[in-house]
Order: structure tokens, then sequence, then C-alpha cells
């Protein structure tokens, strides 16, 4: 009940966050409502698992956000960090580490609890999605992507706080869909969710959604079909993207000029990326952000990168695994990544275990070049959610039970 009722509340806590950014709430853009309704389920969760058979491998990962967290407290002490940034530092390291307590608690759900909540797991992955292409049907100015007085770049991210949480959120919600395809095969509900949530993610107007949406995608193919086969029909859908998106472009000017909008954007990056070049375009001046981080840790011998304790929420990288290991440190950094892969991989053969694997790359990839996917508080129950699903599965290979019913699609 406290993870349903908080993944319920999430789009309607979204929803106001980004009312109140755009100063049409009493609160101003200070309010963080999904902050609140997040709090409160994760929290809510924590006291029960707590009251309840704790297992090791939990205690050791509730250590590594300890020790997390007292890295922050010594460089707050030592005067490098204020008060203010250490509490935001908190809640970062709280929200990094989220998924463990929503994957603790759903591990420890059966298999008909885990099926009551997937309506409520499709309805909000819906609200998302929908709100998105409502949006760009709509321009509605609050759900933009990039809201400045100019507008630099065209795009919707809906009722999600920041476009790149969005794209985040629309690679694991995709995920989740094609992971129930594989399950139960194709259906109403889950074409429609499927298909929700590609369109969006061609509208949110950033690289990672659009890519991610066609390699989630692509992996679904691997998963269900030979290589010669997956490759034929890869091949089918990225020709299909091009020819609708080169007929949008020729037929709608309203897809023209955004297109036009977004197209100036990566050229005058191009123009202006110094000695980064492509690679400054392609990550956003993520690799620049990554420099200037690395001369400031410089400065004091490169320790942070051992102890952790940096304070990132001065200035993010906006790439996940820099963030982290300075967050945290290397080794505890090592340690969370580590478990965050025992997550998703199996040995265990089968198409929802191999799905894990492609799910586990794409999910690396875009951490460690678009970021906003480890470290999103919105994104954690739904990772949770393909997680348990994904060992349950590979659990039910092992023992040869009929339990997870892997149709052969249609």
């Amino acid at each position: 009940m406290v993870f349903a009722g908080g993944l319920a509340l999430s789009p309607l806590a979204d929803y106001l966050s980004v009312r109140a950014a755009h100063g049409l709430g009493t609160a101003g853009g200070d309010a963080r409502y999904s902050l609140f309704v997040r709090g409160s389920m994760v929290g809510g969760l924590l006291f029960l698992l707590a009251n309840g058979r704790v297992k090791l491998s939990s205690w050791r990962t509730a250590l590594l956000a300890v020790v997390a967290i007292v890295a922050s407290i010594a460089t707050c002490a030592f005067g490098t960090m204020s008060s203010a940034e250490f509490a935001q530092q908190a809640v970062f390291i709280l929200k990094v580490f989220s998924l463990f307590v929503c994957l603790a608690a759903l591990s420890g759900m059966s298999d008909g609890q885990l099926e009551k909540l997937e309506p409520i797991v499709r309805f909000t992955l819906f609200a998302y999605a929908l709100a998105i292409v409502a949006g760009a049907v709509f321009s509605i100015d609050m759900f933009r992507s990039y809201w400045a007085d100019t507008q630099i770049r065209s795009g919707y991210k809906g009722i999600v706080y920041a476009q790149n949480e969005a794209s985040a959120l629309m690679i694991v919600g995709l995920s989740h869909g094609l992971l129930r395809v594989l399950k139960s095969g194709w259906s109403v509900a889950n074409g429609a969710l499927v298909g929700s949530i590609v369109l969006a993610s061609c509208l949110v107007g950033t690289k990672a959604a659009m890519a991610g949406a066609v390699a989630m995608t692509c992996s679904y193919f691997y998963c269900r079909h030979r290589v010669p086969q997956a490759t034929f029909r890869a091949l089918t859908l990225v020709a299909a993207l091009v020819g609708i998106a080169l007929l949008a472009y020729l037929a709608l000017p309203g897809v023209r000029s955004a297109v036009d909008l977004s197209l100036q954007y990566f050229m005058y990056q191009h123009d202006h990326a110094s000695d980064g070049g492509v690679l400054t375009m392609v990550l956003s001046g993520r690799d620049v952000k990554f420099s200037n981080v690395w001369d400031e840790v410089a400065k004091d011998a490169y320790v942070p990168l051992l102890t952790g304790g940096y304070p990132v929420v001065r200035y993010l990288v906006e790439i996940d695994v820099p963030d982290l290991v300075l967050a945290m440190g290397f080794p505890v950094g090592i340690f969370y990544l580590w478990a965050v892969g025992k997550a998703f991989l199996y040995r265990e053969s089968g198409v929802v275990p191999r799905f894990g694997k492609w799910f586990f790359i794409v999910l690396m990839a875009t951490a460690c070049t678009a970021g906003h996917v480890l470290v999103s508080a919105i994104v954690s129950p739904y990772l949770a959610m393909i997680a348990v699903q994904v060992k349950r599965a590979a659990q039910d290979r092992r023992a040869g039970s009929p339990r997870s019913n892997e149709k052969v699609g249609q």
C-alpha cells in the first residue's frame, strides 16, 4: 500500500512541482511536492523494512549510504561545504540509494502482489507519456523541456521537473513495457503503453530519449529473435522512424520549425565547442563540466576520489558515474555500481534474463553520457520493478519452474 500510494501520487506531485517552478503556485519555484511524496514513500518503506527481517545484503547496502553521508558530514565540518549544501547532498545520496529501498520492498512481495501493482505502474507511465504528447500537441509552455525567454531547443518534458529525468524515465518506462510484452505477449494495453512512450521519447527533444528508445526496441528484437531476423527488424524500425521523421518535417510546419531550432542549437554548440569538438556537442558540454570539476578535485590532491564528500550539488557534472564517485568515494561507488549490476545481470538463459543484460547495457550507457538515471528518484521504483521481474525469471529458469510464462509473440 505504501509503495502503491507513493507511485500513484507521483504524477500529481510532479505536476505540482512543475507548476510551482513556473510561478503559478503560491509557493513559487521552491516547492518540491515530488520530494515530499517520494521521501514519504521511501521513509515509509524503510520503516516497514526495518521492522521486519532484514537481509545481510541490505545491511551492507545501508552501510554504503551511511559512509557516503558521513563523508559529506566531514566535508561540512571542515568548512568546505555549507549546511545548505550538505542538506542537498544528503538528499542526493538518499535518492541514489532509494533504488535499493524499492528493490527490497518489491522483493518481499508475492507474484500476486506485484501483479496488482502493474495497473498503477502502467497508469503512471501513461500519465507521464501523455503529458509530453499533450504538451507538444497543445504547445503548453509549462511542459516545455526548454522554457527560457528565448527557446534554444525544442522539446517537451511534460510533468517531469527536468528534461534529462524525463529522458531517463522514458527509457526505463519503455523497457518496462517491452518486458511485459516479452512475458505476456502483445495486448491492447501493452501496445498502447509502448506506443505512447515511443512517441513521447521522440518529443522530449533530447538525444538520450530518442537514442534510448531505439536502443531498447532493438534490444527487444535481439531478445525475441535470432540475430538475422532481429537485425532485419531493427534496420526496418530505424528506416521507418527516419521515413516518418522526414515526412513530418516536410509536411508539418510546426515540426519543421522545431527541428530547425534544435539543429541551430547543435550547430552553435559545435562551432563554439573549442577543443571538445564533436564530443562536446554529443555530451552537451558535460565533458567541459567534468574538466572543470577535475581541476577543482586536483587542488585537493584528488583526495575526494577516495573519500567522497565532494560537494557535487554545487556543480554537477551531470554524468552519473563521476558524480557518484565524487559524492561517495571510489570504493563506495564501485560497490554501489556492482550492486546495481547484480540486480540485472544473471547467467541464466531465457528472453527475460537476456533482456536484463541488454537493459543494463543501455542503462549504463545512458548513465555515462546523459546522466540523471541512477541519481533520479523518479526512475528508482520502475528500475526496481524491472529488476525484480528479471530476478524472478532467472530464478525460475534455474529451478525449471513454469511460473514465468514467457510467451512466443504472435
